[in-house]
Parts: structure tokens; C-alpha cells; sequence
């Protein structure tokens, strides 16, 4: 199978074995000396050759834990149009979103582009579907990769599969949702899988040569500041590259509406969760690119909280509260690489 576009000649990964201390008020690579913190789009220069956008898509994807193949319901937070609004074509063919996105063949210029299968699970489909859909599109020129969100019970051998043959010629980033280190509140949402799902999923990704992307929620209802921090040496030793950060918030239409509205459950407050990322980063190891800081969603939907910051703010004030507090990400990360052993062979 080839492909046209910008082939996937990897560029310079991001350098491994640790980290030193800093020298005065520096940091060590590959952290972004100015945030303290591994920025995405540093990650993907060194990943794609050059810098890279997103263009989010519908794949016309449902999801198992909505259409009965592993529950009903779906997630208690999830209302999935308030998570998607980047999506600027619904409903048409994948190929005609992304050429209305980019424009024609000459129109995007040097960037570089990956293409997000963001809406609902982007494996939940048999193979034919799944590899139609994505090299419909990989066929613009402009586009280096595809970005393909899903849950880690939605990932079958053959769709494994059909992302293997394609990581094999192109970039393939697969985000997963973890959400939450316990079971139990796992559970509580109706998420539909376990933790030990989330590492065997991320493990048969990493196995294959795709880079892994993680979901993690602070503030979800029954869970706690520790749980949190503990996914950040487990993550790590997963061999994850990159890592989104999101606030528990409530949206219209989600299933927890009904339970905030009886003050049955809470969000988390800024400061607090400034506080938290923080500390998660610090445990964090180094490797690991910080793909977002925090959650949103539309004004029209949002319920609560009400910060009026979003996630560029949030990433300003984590990475003001590192550099008051003289640290920098990794810095409290032990250094296991017990999981990268089976992706990287050392």
C-alpha cells in the first residue's frame, strides 16, 4: 500500500534515559525551557520533521458503550457534541471534510496536518470500514497522519491491524480514555472498562510502533487528588507519548446534569486544579508530551464550572506555578521504564 502526502519519516524522536537536574534556572531537554513542561507541538516537529495541525473530522463512528455492545448510557460525563466542536463538517464522506478543511491539493502550504477522528470511538467498526475511512483521509497531500480517538475494550486484533498496516507508512497516534485510576469510579461513570483494560490496550498500540495518547479527568465524582497523581508514574511506564488533561466539568445533556442540579455531585475550583496539574507533572516522566491542560466546552453548554479560563490560561498558570515552586516536569518521576521495555527493547 502506498500513499501520497507527506510520508512518516519519524524526524528526531524524543531523546530517552531519563533526566538530569537543571543548572540554575534552566531545564533539561526535551522540556520546553520557557513552560518547564514537555509541550506537544515540540513533540510533534520532532515526530513529523516539522510543525503539524489538526483538522478534527467525523468518522461516523457510534460508540459500545452507547449502542449496547458494551453498555447503554454512555459515559456520566460524556455528552459528545460538547466535546466535539471542532468538527466543522458532520456527516459528510471523511475525504470531502478534509478537503473543505484544507482546501485544494495546494492550499495548506508547508504545514503538515493529522487528521483527528475525534467524534464517539474510531475503531468501533468492522476492518473494511475502518481502513476506508482512514485512508480517505490520509489522501491529501498536505496530511502527514491520522489521530484516532477510542476506548481500550474497542481495540480487536483486526483493528490493530489496520492501524499496524498504516503506522507502517504513515504517523498514527491512538488517544486513549483512562479517566481515572480506580475501578471503582470508573465504574461510578458507567465508563465501561477497567484500568487493566486502558495498560493492555496502550501495550498492544505501543507494541505495534503507534504512539499512545492518554485521557486522564481530575475531580470525577468518588475520586481523589492521590488517584490522580498515581496515574502519572503509571502512565509513564506504559511507554505513553502524550498525555490530555481535563477538568471533571458538567454540559448540558450529560448524565450528571440531573445530579449537579440536586447538588449531589461538585466540580473542581481553579486554583485546585492548577495545583494538581502541577503535581502531576512533576511525576511525570519526561518522555511524556503534555497534549492539553485542561478540558472545555461550548459557553452555550457549559454548566459548571465557570472559570472563564480555558486551556491556554491553565497551561500559563501550571507552568508559572513550576517555575515559582523551582521544578519542572519529571522531576519527582523515579525513572521506571519497566513498560517502554516492551515497545523500545531497552
Amino acid at each position: 500500500m502506498r500513499l501520497r502526502g507527506h510520508p512518516f519519516r519519524g524526524g528526531a524522536d524524543v531523546p530517552g534515559g531519563g533526566l538530569s537536574r537543571p543548572v540554575g534556572g534552566t531545564v533539561p531537554p526535551p522540556l520546553h525551557p520557557g513552560l518547564r513542561y514537555h509541550n506537544y507541538a515540540t513533540f510533534l516537529r520532532r515526530r513529523l520533521g516539522g510543525p503539524a495541525a489538526r483538522v478534527c473530522v467525523d468518522g461516523g463512528f457510534s460508540c459500545p458503550n452507547r449502542d449496547g455492545t458494551v453498555g447503554t448510557g454512555g459515559c456520566s460525563f460524556c455528552d459528545n457534541d460538547s466535546f466535539t466542536p471542532g468538527i466543522r463538517y458532520p456527516g459528510l464522506p471523511v475525504e470531502e471534510q478534509v478537503r473543505r478543511s484544507l482546501g485544494g491539493p495546494n492550499a495548506a502550504g508547508r504545514r503538515r496536518y493529522l487528521v483527528y477522528f475525534q467524534k464517539f470511538t474510531g475503531t468501533h467498526a468492522p476492518p473494511g470500514v475502518l481502513r476506508e475511512r482512514y485512508l480517505a483521509a490520509l489522501r491529501h497531500p498536505a496530511v502527514s497522519g491520522i489521530v484516532v480517538g477510542t476506548r481500550p475494550d474497542s481495540l480487536g486484533d483486526a483493528a490493530l491491524e489496520v492501524l499496524a498496516e498504516i503506522a507502517r507508512e504513515r504517523y498514527v497516534c491512538v488517544e486513549l480514555g483512562l479517566q481515572s485510576m480506580s475501578d471503582g469510579v470508573l465504574r461510578g461513570v458507567n465508563r465501561g472498562h477497567d484500568v487493566a483494560d486502558f495498560a493492555e490496550g496502550a501495550l498492544a498500540l505501543a507494541r505495534r510502533g503507534i504512539d499512545v495518547g492518554a485521557h486522564l479527568i481530575f475531580g470525577l465524582p468518588g475520586d481523589t487528588r492521590e488517584s490522580f497523581l498515581a496515574a502519572a508514574p503509571f502512565l509513564s511506564g506504559l511507554g505513553i507519548r502524550g498525555v490530555k488533561l481535563h477538568h471533571f466539568h458538567v454540559v448540558k445533556g450529560a448524565p450528571f446534569e440531573a445530579a449537579w442540579r440536586r447538588g449531589e455531585v461538585s466540580v473542581p475550583g481553579y486554583e485546585e486544579y492548577v495545583s494538581a496539574c502541577a503535581d502531576f507533572l512533576e511525576r511525570l516522566s519526561p518522555d511524556v508530551a503534555v497534549m492539553r491542560m485542561a478540558g472545555e466546552a461550548p459557553g452555550s453548554r457549559l454548566l459548571a464550572p465557570r472559570w472563564g479560563k480555558g486551556p491556554r490560561e491553565a497551561a500559563r498558570d501550571v507552568s508559572a506555578l513550576l517555575a515559582a515552586r523551582g521544578t519542572f516536569q519529571g522531576i519527582r518521576w523515579d525513572g521506571n521504564r519497566e513498560g517502554r521495555e516492551t515497545r523500545d527493547g531497552r
